[in-house]
């Protein structure tokens, strides 16, 4: 299954970010509203294409929300026991995590 990361405004100026991996789905974290942020992850965007600085289009509020977004999955992994990223489920190939 992809993994897909994607936003919604929850309260006025607030976007809360959420992360849908299988079946799964994982809150990640609240930011202040920015649009190019909302355009850009609001339908959902892979986790790779999360990831990818060269896709911000020198969008700052983009870069910054990039670089919070492994931080927290790395959070949702360790606490609910499930291995999103790549990088985790190569690491963690012997021991008995989920994968998503």
């Amino acid at each position: 299954m992809k993994t897909v990361v994607y936003c919604k405004p929850t309260e006025k100026g607030i976007h809360s970010f959420y992360i849908v991996a299988g079946t799964e789905e994982f809150f990640l974290f609240n930011q202040a509203y920015r649009r190019g942020v909302e355009e850009y992850f609001g339908k959902g965007v892979l986790i790779n294409n999360a990831l990818d600085h060269s896709r911000a289009h020198k969008d700052s509020a983009i870069s910054r929300t990039m670089s919070k977004i492994p931080m927290y999955v790395r959070y949702v992994e360790k606490e609910y026991d499930v291995a999103i990223l790549e990088k985790t489920k190569k690491s963690n190939h012997g021991y008995k995590m989920r994968c998503a």
